[in-house]
């Protein structure tokens, strides 16, 4: 406890060209996380380079998956359109 306060004493009077001997812990968090993010693009990076078919195939298998539920949308859609028409000719037949 008394290093911690000679420290902010010691902090207070010394240049500011000299480090600060105490430093808090959500700073040492975000350069930890700074430090994985780094990491983590490096090794994406990496594998990219060595397996270029595989990223390749995984953009085709997402191309298709996307198209596919976007076909699924466009079917539902028309058979919506087409159920909504079929139910207004027939109130306006009725009517």
């Amino acid at each position: 406890m008394f290093s911690k306060l000679k420290d902010f004493y010691h902090s207070k009077t010394k240049p500011a060209d000299q480090p600060q001997t105490v430093v808090r812990a959500d700073q040492i968090e975000q350069q930890q996380e700074k430090m994985r993010m780094q990491e983590r693009r490096r090794a994406e990076q990496e594998y990219a380079r060595q397996h270029p078919e595989q990223i390749i195939e995984e953009k085709m298998q997402s191309f298709d998956n996307k198209t596919n539920r976007l076909k699924k949308k466009l079917n539902i859609a028309i058979i919506t359109v087409f159920g909504l028409i079929i139910l207004v000719f027939l109130i306006l037949f009725f009517i």
